[in-house]
Order: C-alpha cells, then structure tokens, then sequence
C-alpha cells in the first residue's frame, strides 16, 4: 500500500467538477454581426448545451464559472453599452440563466468605463471578482468569494466543503484603459494579488481554491509580466485549480499535460468555442481535504447540436437592433477589400484606417504649432487570421460598404490619438512591429511567428519601410529589447528620401498604443500627445460617408527586401484561393487546407 492510502485509508472521497468560460466576447450567439450569417457550433447558445451535459454527468459537486472579457468582442457590445441602464444586459441575463457560481473580470471588461462595469457586476446573481483592483475598487466587485457545497463522502457521511475563488488579471489593464481608469483605480502585479487573495481564502478556511487568472503562459523573453499563469502556479502555494485565459489559447491540448507546474489547469479559447472541465478527486485527510486524482479537458459542442432557445431568447432583441443598424450603407467598393494577404504587402484597408485617422488629427491640430509636422499613422491589421481562427479575415465583397464591415476592420472600442516621435524612434517603432515575423524562419519555414497578434503589426502610413523578415529581431515578440544591434528594417523613407534621424513627425496612433499597449519604443513618459475623444470606427464612419472607397491599388507602405529567394509558408483564408493573382510576384502555391481550417500557401518573398 502507498504511502497515501495508507495514511488516509480511514477517509473518504468525495468528487468536485469545475466548468469553466473565457474570453467570450461578446459572442452571444452564433450570429456573426460582421457577415449577418450563422456560424454553427460556436456562441453561448451553442456552448450552453454543453455547459447542461457535463453538469448533469459530474460525479459529485458542481461549479461553473467564467473568466472575463465577456462584455467586448462583436458588434452587439457598442448596442448592449447604450441600452437605458434599467434594461438587463445580455450577458448578465445569461449567466443568471444558466446559474454561474463567480464571475471574474478582464482587461476588455473595462473598456466601457467604470459606470458601465458597476451596472453590468449589479446585474449579476453571481460574485464578481478582481483581485488586482487596489484602493477604493469598483462597486460589486470584490476579491474573492467563498462557495459552500454539500457533499456525500463515499464512507457516506456529509461534508460541507467550503471553495474559496479570487480572480486576477494583467496589471496594463490601466495601461490600456487610461483614458477610463487613471486617477480613479489601480491594479496591483497579477501574482502579488493572486498570493495575497489565496492566503486570505486559506485564513477564512477554504478548503480548496480556485483561481480565475484572465492571463496565459508566459512568452519566452516576456519581461512585460502580462501572461503569468504559469509563474502563479509554480510560486503560489495552496491553489488547487487554475482557470486561464486572455491569449485565447486551447489548453490542455492532445499533446499537452493536464496540468501546469502540478495544478490542474484550463484555457478555454475564446469566442465560446469551448467548455473548460476539471474533474477534482478529493480525500479527507486529518488537516482537511487533499487533491488525489484530476482530470483536465476542453468539451466543445457537438455537431449539428440544436442551441439552447432560452440563451437565444435572451439575445434576440439585441441582434435585431444590432443587425438594423449594421445594414446602413456607408460608401460603394467596385472591387471590394480583404486582408487576406496583409502579411505579405500593405492593404488596402489598412490605407483607409490611416487617411481617417490622419484626417481626424489634422483637424485637431489646424491652427497650432503642431500643424507644420509630418503627418503619419501607424496602423496595425486588426483581421488577419490568428488565434481567431480562418474566419478572421476582412472581407467586403464588391458593392455596399456597410456599418458591419466597420465592425470587421475595427472590433476595438480605441479612440485616436497623436504623439510626436522623431526618426529614431519610428525606425525602432518599425523594428518592433517586425517581431511580427518568425525569428526562426529558416527553421520553421513559417513568415509568421504565431504568438505575436497581428494587432502588434503596425505599419507606418506616409512612410516606406523594407524589412528582411529572415535577419534576427531586434525585439521579442512581447516588444522586450533583445538584440539592439538586429536589423530587420533595411531602410526607411519619407517622401522618397532616406529618413532623417532627427526630423519630428506627429503619428496618429490609437488610445491603446498611444497609453502604452504592446511596449513600443518612443512611448513613455517624456512624448508628446494629443488625444482626441473620436473613436477610430466613428472616424471611418464619416470618412466612408463622404468618400468612395478608392479601388485602385494602394501604394506600398511596406515591403520586404528584393532578392531573398526564401520560399515560405503562410495561413490566411480559405477564400484567398479566387485572388491569388494579387499576389502573383509571391509565386503563390497552394498547398493545403490545414486542420484549423485555414489555407496554407508556400510563397517566395
């Protein structure tokens, strides 16, 4: 007999099931607002009847809970925000419905402002839970909450056992919310309050604990302290479940360990495309209740599964209001736009983001000393495949250009902003977008590294910048400095001359790179910035209103240096395939639709 079930032989077991949401975005249903079509298998209706098979099936105890990011993500988000506030929002409609237990908070939860989140956490039956929240917080949020749950032991006697949950999240939540959050909340580093709230449930007697950590595994070379998961887990003694999220990862995956430094652990994805479950074998011991079994896996909702109707009740005034309004026609493409080669080559949309943005500060800074600089703006693909999957294209085919295409380009709630930055800083900005590229391309024979989002890929509108995607990077893909002397940027100019060093340029930029989102050089405490309060989607709005969306092909922004010879592999959409003419100078060759669905092309850069 081992030393275990020797010493506890005399007790018994008892059994606890954790379901688990993260990162939904908004992705209520599967109605996809950018395309006014039904995705099956994916959304909250979907998810739910997953959500009622594994409760009913849990062995013993039962609790389900989400980790953040649920109020931001789709179309219906900026309709849900200005509903009258005595009307329940669908999101806490739905979590009342299907009987969540905690309810944790995330960066994009914050996006709305402070009032907005305090009627959403008054809306919910659940807690509601930060634990990184310092000083005054938030009202209806707290740190942590303790659950109680009856359970039979399998020597049939009664245990209550009491679950202590606490909920953290990346400390640049301020950062990349500052122009709702400074001077009213502050976050604490996301392990110091994850040890502070456990050691606090263990004082008040929880028997287990589970945190809800809206952060991922951390990055080889991220010293930014944004994905902790896996620092948390290996250096906060007493958690007995890790619930995370944020990077909108699969975990565990086949190949992968349940577990993450020993502590059972789940990433759901995002978009609702999976249910997180923990399977916890508990033992009486003479101190209280050890974990001695778990199990760790992702259910994701059967094929042809029919959607719950009451979660589709439940969203069903709020689509048609958001679909009434994504049907106004804006402006007229006759040859329609796409990212689907974004990654290779400017396109076309990103040039349509810039002239607004650019046109939006112009008329800001008309009449001050500001107006003589150079105008630019940097501009990163907000569409381009991803951890989002092969759906997560642009795609506006010829004819009207509508309010939901706006909703494709731009799915962030950022303003515009400005800051005056001079060469040196532009060319190091570019050499920070180029960790975008693969660092072992010659390795891998991938152009792109898939941890570095395409929202981090910025291309600087009014100049050119040749890269060689093939040369080491200059910065890790989570924008730390590792090698100032890599150059992947080749060369840079502006209206056709080499880039002065010293020349000052004014940037149209969005809120959340211009408050420090992605730690790109030149932004610190020191710049000058001018903000503005007109959101990026609101500025292409009015630009799209007055102009036609200019069909001729743009002019390059970026390109890769001539005579690499490197042949390479790409993914993008599935629809690429009709338009690789576009790319013809590439010699394009398909080579396979992959198991995630996207089409790979072998190209030569």
């Amino acid at each position: 007999m081992d030393a275990i079930s020797s010493t506890h032989s005399s007790f018994g077991f008892i059994d606890l099931r954790i379901l688990a949401t993260s990162d939904v975005h908004m992705r209520i249903t599967g109605w996809d607002a950018q395309r006014d079509e039904s995705v099956p298998e994916i959304g909250m209706d979907a998810l739910a009847t997953s959500i009622h098979a594994a409760r009913d099936a849990a062995p013993g105890a039962c609790v389900l809970l989400d980790n953040g990011d649920a109020v931001q993500g789709t179309a219906l988000d900026k309709v849900c925000v200005d509903m009258p506030a005595h009307i329940t929002h669908p999101w806490p409609a739905i979590l009342n419905t299907l009987r969540y237990d905690a309810v944790g908070l995330g960066n994009h939860d914050f996006d709305f402002g402070l009032f907005f989140l305090k009627r959403i956490a008054g809306q919910i039956n659940a807690p509601v839970l930060c634990a990184s929240l310092t000083g005054q917080g938030v009202s209806g949020v707290s740190p942590t909450t303790m659950l109680h749950r009856s359970l039979t032991c399998s020597t049939g006697q009664q245990h209550t056992l009491r679950i202590g949950i606490t909920s953290v999240l990346p400390p640049q939540t301020l950062t990349w919310n500052q122009r709702h959050l400074s001077g009213h909340v502050e976050f604490r580093d996301g392990i110091v309050a994850a040890r502070h709230a456990v050691d606090h449930l263990r004082d008040l007697g929880a028997d287990l604990v589970i945190v809800l950590c809206h952060s991922g595994l951390p990055m080889r070379d991220d010293d930014t302290a944004e994905n902790f998961a896996g620092i948390i887990a290996e250096q906060v003694q007493g958690i007995d479940a890790l619930i995370m999220g944020h990077t909108h990862q699969r975990f565990p995956g086949r190949a992968t360990p349940a577990d993450v430094h020993g502590v059972p652990a789940v990433m759901p994805g995002q978009s609702a495309e999976a249910l997180g479950v923990i399977d916890l074998q508990l033992q009486r011991t003479t101190t209280g209740w050890d974990v001695v079994n778990h199990t760790a896996a992702l259910h994701t909702p059967e094929a042809n599964i029919a959607p719950d109707t009451t979660i589709a009740r439940l969203a069903a005034p709020v689509i048609k209001k958001t679909r009434a309004k994504l049907k106004t026609i804006l402006s007229q493409t006759d040859t329609g736009l796409h990212s689907y080669f974004d990654m290779l080559q400017t396109g076309p949309s990103g040039a349509l983001v810039a002239r607004a943005m650019m046109q939006t500060i112009a008329a800001r800074v008309a009449g001050t000393d500001m107006a003589h600089l150079p105008l630019l703006a940097s501009v990163a693909p907000m569409a381009l495949g991803g951890t989002a999957g092969p759906r997560n294209f642009v795609e506006v085919p010829p004819g009207a250009v509508r309010m939901r295409h706006i909703a494709m380009l731009l799915p962030f709630a950022n303003v515009i902003w400005a800051m005056v930055l001079k060469g040196t800083d532009l060319w190091r900005w570019a050499e920070r977008s180029a960790a975008y590229f693969s660092a072992d391309t010659g390795t891998t024979g991938r152009l792109v590294n898939p941890a570095v989002p395409a929202f981090n890929f910025e291309a600087l509108y009014g100049l050119e910048t040749v890269f060689d995607p093939l040369r080491p990077p200059m910065f890790s893909p989570s924008g730390h400095l590792i090698d100032a002397t890599a150059r992947r940027v080749r060369s840079m100019t502006y209206n056709g001359q080499p880039l002065d060093p010293d020349a000052r340029f004014l940037v149209a930029m969005t809120s959340y790179r211009g408050a420090g989102g992605g730690s790109f050089p030149g932004v610190d405490g020191n710049s000058t910035i001018l903000t503005t309060e007109t959101e990026v989607a609101e500025a292409l709005r009015l630009e799209l209103s007055t102009s036609h969306v200019l069909d001729r092909p743009v002019d390059p922004v970026w390109r890769f240096t001539r005579g690499t010879g490197a042949t390479v592999t790409v993914e993008t959409s599935p629809n690429a395939i009709s338009h690789l003419s576009e790319i013809a100078h590439f010699d394009p060759q398909a080579i396979q639709v992959n198991s995630a669905g996207f089409l790979e092309l072998r190209v030569t850069i």
